[in-house]
């Protein structure tokens, strides 16, 4: 008796650009997201035409919808004849139902059991709108869920160079002197020369470590040049990203501003010019939690969504 050879299951890619496109409309308003099956019935019914630009979620501008390298092999171009102006005013539902319908593709959320609508540059996940950032109207690049724990962990490497590199050592330098019997005058002199140095060393603690602080590599993260998204930062502007720190009330603002900034920088990054990512094997270990997901659910997670951290890193 024959026994037939079990093949593996070849499980379908993920397409990220079946999903996540933004309208910018001649009226100046931009609608979305919307999948590429809405972008194609729109093409065709002359609700949109070839020039009307567009923008996936995971890419910074928009350019003419026959310019995508993502959409224009998929759409019936060749079917319509170019034109200026849409209809997408009338044609935009009002009620969020249909807006989400008009969203949805083939692509499971990674999270949840609902259809995906956009894809999260960091993390490579399609995700629906639970895992999305609010406000909806303002263009995010990351999911909820990263840009929370971007948030969390700066906060968090904060605490833990504070103790690391602050308290700890003035702890220590306190004990030593009562275990010597310094004088008091010599004592609080010794001490204050200790905190001076130890301000300068946290000022400079992402540089001195060659990017990541001992609190920021313990959470996986790394400060980069904004102008290439890779090289560490310098020591200029490991001082120039903390002086907004210095300024009362300010600095509390600064401190809040990451969590709702869909580049994730505070003030001080944009004056430094630098900006916080994942190290890598951070990022790899997130991505692999995402493919593991996804394999869960039948489809392989994307290889690539166009724009990379680094890409990111660099925008202005």
């Amino acid at each position: 008796m024959s026994q037939a050879v079990e093949q593996p299951v070849q499980k379908a890619e993920i397409d990220p650009y079946e999903i996540g496109w933004y309208i910018e409309s001649a009226d100046e308003e931009t609608y979305g997201p919307v999948s590429r099956d809405t972008l194609s019935r729109w093409i065709l019914d002359a609700t949109i035409t070839p020039n009307t630009l567009v923008r996936h979620c995971t890419q910074p501008e928009a350019k003419p919808l026959a310019d995508q390298p993502g959409l224009r092999d998929r759409l019936p171009l060749d079917q319509v004849k170019a034109g200026v102006g849409d209809r997408l005013e009338g044609a935009w539902p009002r009620k969020s139902r249909e807006r989400l319908a008009l969203a949805e593709g083939s692509a499971p959320c990674a999270r949840h059991n609902r259809p995906a609508t956009l894809v999260c540059v960091r993390c490579h996940a399609p995700y629906c709108d639970k895992c999305r950032m609010k406000p909806f109207k303002r263009a995010y690049f990351l999911c909820r869920r990263c840009q929370s724990s971007h948030y969390n962990r700066r906060a968090g490497a904060l605490i833990l160079d504070t103790v690391l590199l602050v308290y700890i050592p003035i702890f220590a330098i306190a004990l030593g002197v009562a275990a010597i019997g310094m004088e008091p005058d010599r004592a609080a002199l010794f001490i204050n020369l200790a905190s001076l140095l130890l301000f300068v060393l946290i000022l400079l603690r992402d540089s001195l470590f060659g990017g990541a602080s001992p609190g920021k590599r313990a959470v996986g993260l790394r400060v980069v040049r904004s102008a290439d998204g890779v090289s560490p930062l310098t020591n200029g502007q490991g001082v120039v990203r903390w002086l907004s720190q210095f300024i009362p009330f300010f600095n509390l603002y600064d401190v809040l501003v990451p969590y709702r900034d869909p580049l994730f920088r505070r003030i001080g990054d944009r004056w430094a010019k630098t900006r916080v990512l994942d190290s890598p094997s951070k990022l790899a270990k997130v991505r692999a939690d995402v493919a593991r997901r996804l394999l869960k659910k039948g489809v392989q997670p994307p290889r690539e969504v166009g724009t990379t951290m680094e890409d990111l890193a660099r925008l202005a």
